[in-house]
């Protein structure tokens, strides 16, 4: 049986990749069980693949990005390292068309994750950090003209950690940032690519009504644990009577 991954989704629709075969994608409607496969685009050897899927309000076309990395199989590289893919390859497919097209190369490495914010028919990634240029960036894709721009970021300084996720929120890009200990910030850009329109909506910190502080404090010290195969942060939200918590 296929599994299938969300790679993107835009007005009720599903882009779905098959998880099993990586070069075949469909648009599913959920509410009417129709699809559609999409053409075959061209695959490398060696490749990681970023997509996108999105409507543009004035053009009323869906489309679906692919955005391939790849590099020559001959080349080497050391397994304790991350394997850097070079090369690259935009492709674009047109719902109700019949092909991909090439946009050619990118000159900039997104984080392995499919866009997670469409505004104004425009999808958004953040860059990875390359050696020369540290800094992440954010990047939106203008479906209607097909150009990549850099989108001004919010000064909040999260964007330079991986802890963090693109969102829309009423209509405005909007920037969710995880902190230390449940720390969460959430930024919105109140007016398109204005950088003096982004303020911070929301600081929700992790909460503790102050009895159970006391207690955990008087009785024993909160406990706070790291998974060191995954790294993930484990917090004693509450303590009961009988020790569980």
């Amino acid at each position: 049986m296929p599994e299938f991954d969300v790679v993107g989704s835009c007005n009720g629709l599903l882009c779905l990749s098959d998880s099993l075969y990586n070069d075949a994608l469909y648009v599913y409607n959920p509410f009417t069980m129709d699809y559609i496969e999409l053409p075959k685009s061209r695959q490398y050897p060696d490749q990681e693949v970023v997509f996108g899927f999105g409507f543009h309000p004035k053009t009323k076309e869906y489309k679906v990005v692919k955005i391939v990395y790849f590099r020559n199989t001959s080349s080497s590289y050391s397994r304790t390292r991350r394997i850097v893919y070079p090369q690259s390859d935009v492709q674009i497919f047109t719902l109700g068309s019949s092909a991909w097209r090439s946009l050619g190369k990118l000159s900039y490495q997104f984080v392995r994750r499919p866009s997670e914010a469409l505004v104004s028919g425009r999808l958004h990634w953040v860059s990875r950090p390359r050696r020369y240029y540290p800094a992440r960036r954010l990047i939106s894709f203008d479906l209607a003209d097909e150009q990549f721009r850099e989108v001004p970021k919010p000064d909040c300084g999260g964007l330079h950690r991986c802890n963090f996720h693109l969102s829309v929120l009423k209509g405005c890009l909007a920037a969710v940032v995880c902190g230390n200990y449940g720390k969460l910030e959430i930024w919105v850009m109140k007016d398109y690519n204005l950088k003096e329109s982004w303020i911070k909506e929301f600081s929700i910190r992790a909460y503790m009504p102050k009895c159970l502080k006391q207690n955990l404090d008087r009785d024993r010290p909160l406990k706070i644990w790291k998974n060191a195969s995954n790294g993930k942060v484990v917090r004693v939200l509450c303590l009961l009577e009988n020790g569980h918590t």
